[in-house]
């Protein structure tokens, strides 16, 4: 795929900004090089150095370089090998260089490098402090630069990363400078072609200055913020009030969901606020479908504590979409020629398939803070509309499918999920599979039969017909709904009246006896497993009565077990408190 070839940019100063605050401006494009376009910092120790002569006694001025370390250097090609050059610049033209070691694969090198100048000419003029002059005692030192630069094989030779030039006119001895220099462009080398002009480009800037303190100077605040769940009521809150008097509620829910989330008091901040705002809902259709700072701040929350989440759900699929870049446009108004609908049609219900099964099969990685913040609204559901089961699951699918895993297939650059340069035709499949996943969302939590649901969204957009004839199925539901139970259930063992368990797992292994009398028979016995969300139990048959039921919170570790314990492959133990359990999985 092609690459975007840059024209020129435009460079504004910092301390400029905010002259164009809140104006339209014209300026200026100009060329972009190599020599320009740097980053980076460089930590660097200049000291004046007043040694004595072995023979005769006199003073030998001296400068000390010392190149520490750098950070955030440009990456060249895929990879950075920096080392860096120091040059003495003296008062009669001439200059000496010097030049640290390599070191590879790194955009923060540390070299602890030191370079000794001296200056060839002597001086013995000593002030009253005991300080020598560089100027007027060795006039020799002008100027020390400091360049950046990756070590390149290539044709071109090295490249140019950055440079600091620190002047010596004022450092006297025994002073030094250690500081971290931002890295420069490179001066235009002389003679150099530039292009001519190319254009200028309007701009409407807005520019905001914020000035932060020291962490104490918030104590006060930050104390009546993390009151704000035990007030009542709570639009008497701190949190609330910020909520209604900020002008744009984005600006005060990022800063009160972290604030929360890092005194880990995210939970119930979100349950007071989301209970106030259920507590007030006559329609159930409309729960947290509004922009609200609750159903903001879970926004929020889950692009804090959920990106590995959705990496790990969702990347190896966008993956395999941005790789085979397939065409599932099965719109027949959109169709390109020499399309096939019916290929298309294959390709996007192959994307779907897999898609919705990484999602149903990703539950157990849900984020714990997340599953805590989805039992409570579960909870505050059963509280509120008994009577309507749906609604625990709408809570549920309206945040995590549309507001999570939608949006992020349909950005999934904004997300962080991709670098890739998304064409047209690929973002069509991106906004296909959101569409769908909104669906699927929508269908588990309707109270509209499966049919009936069909056929409504049909009527609006009939070209995805044989897209929901795959997904909008018993099977799929029953999975999206067992996918938003498990998210829903609490993470640290602790159970609601209505958590009703999840089957994650049921089938029959071999079970070997416990040997609980001192001389019991200790046998292997085929038992029926099953494993919820809330305890693992066996019984003689599949539907029988349980033998034993084991709480989840009890199963302290599960190991494989060496072949030579037992003389059987294919064995793990389960510890408990207090004995332990062997267990052999059949491999027919």
């Amino acid at each position: 795929m092609k690459t975007d070839k840059i024209m020129g940019k435009v460079s504004i100063k910092k301390d400029d900004l905010h002259k164009y605050h809140g104006k339209d401006q014209w300026f200026p494009i100009t060329p972009v090089d190599a020599d320009s376009e740097v980053q980076g910092k460089v930590h660097v120790e200049v000291r004046m150095l007043l040694v004595q002569q072995m023979n005769d006694g006199s003073p030998q001025h001296m400068v000390e370089v010392k190149i520490q370390e750098c950070s955030g250097l440009a990456i060249i090609s895929g990879s950075c090998d920096p080392y860096a050059t120091v040059t003495m610049l003296y008062s009669n033209k001439k200059q000496e260089s010097k030049r640290t070691k390599v070191k590879k694969k790194t955009i923060s090198p540390c070299f602890d490098e030191t370079f000794i100048f001296e200056s060839g000419q002597r001086g013995g003029g000593q002030d009253r402090e005991n300080t020598y002059n560089l100027v007027e005692d060795a006039p020799g030192f002008q100027e020390t630069r400091v360049s950046l630069w990756h070590d390149s094989a290539g044709v071109f030779g090295n490249v140019f990363l950055g440079e600091v030039k620190i002047p010596l006119h004022d450092l006297i001895q025994p002073q030094e400078h250690d500081a971290w220099y931002f890295l420069q462009p490179r001066d235009t080398a002389p003679g150099r072609q530039q292009r001519g002009d190319l254009g200028t480009l309007r701009l409407n800037l807005h520019y905001t200055s914020d000035h932060v303190f020291s962490s104490q100077s918030y104590d006060s605040l930050r104390n009546l913020i993390l009151q704000s769940t035990s007030v009542e009521p709570i639009t008497g809150s701190v949190a609330w009030l910020l909520g209604e008097v900020v002008p744009q509620r984005q600006d005060v829910v990022q800063p009160l969901t972290r604030v929360f989330l890092h005194h880990g008091q995210v939970v119930p901040f979100v349950s007071a606020f989301a209970r106030h705002e259920i507590s007030k809902i006559t329609d159930t259709n409309t729960i947290f479908r509004g922009n609200t700072l609750v159903s903001k701040c879970i926004d929020e929350l889950m692009k804090l504590v959920g990106h590995h989440y959705l990496r790990s759900t969702l990347k190896p699929t966008l993956d395999l979409i941005f790789r085979e870049r397939k065409p599932c446009e099965i719109d027949p108004t959109k169709l390109q020629q020499g399309e096939s609908r019916d290929i298309n049609l294959s390709n996007i219900k192959e994307y779907i398939s897999v898609i919705l099964k990484a999602i149903i099969n990703s539950a157990l990685s849900c984020p714990p803070v997340m599953c805590q913040i989805f039992s409570e609204l579960k909870e505050l559901a059963n509280t509120y509309f008994p009577n309507e089961r749906e609604v625990r699951y709408s809570v549920i699918s309206g945040f995590v499918f549309l507001r999570f895993f939608a949006p992020a297939i349909l950005h999934p650059k904004l997300f962080d999920l991709t670098s890739e340069q998304i064409d047209p035709s690929t973002q069509r499949t991106l906004t296909l599979l959101s569409k769908t996943v909104q669906s699927v969302g929508n269908l588990v939590s309707s109270r509209t039969s499966h049919p009936n649901f069909t056929e409504s969204y049909m009527r609006r957009e009939s070209y995805m017909r044989e897209v929901f004839a795959l997904c909008v199925t018993a099977k799929h539901v029953e999975g999206m709904r067992t996918f938003l139970e498990i998210i829903s259930s609490i993470p640290n063992g602790s159970q609601k009246a209505y958590d009703t368990p999840v089957i994650l797992k049921e089938g029959t292994m071999i079970k070997r006896a416990q040997g609980r009398k001192k001389f019991g028979i200790k046998n292997f016995k085929s038992r029926f497993f099953r494993l919820t969300t809330h305890s693992l139990s066996y019984s003689k048959t599949e539907g029988g009565a349980a033998l034993c039921v084991i709480p989840v919170d009890e199963i302290l570790a599960v190991e494989r077990v060496e072949e030579s314990s037992f003389k059987i492959k294919n064995m793990f133990q389960l510890v408990q408190p207090n004995r332990t359990l062997y267990i052999q999985v059949r491999t027919t």
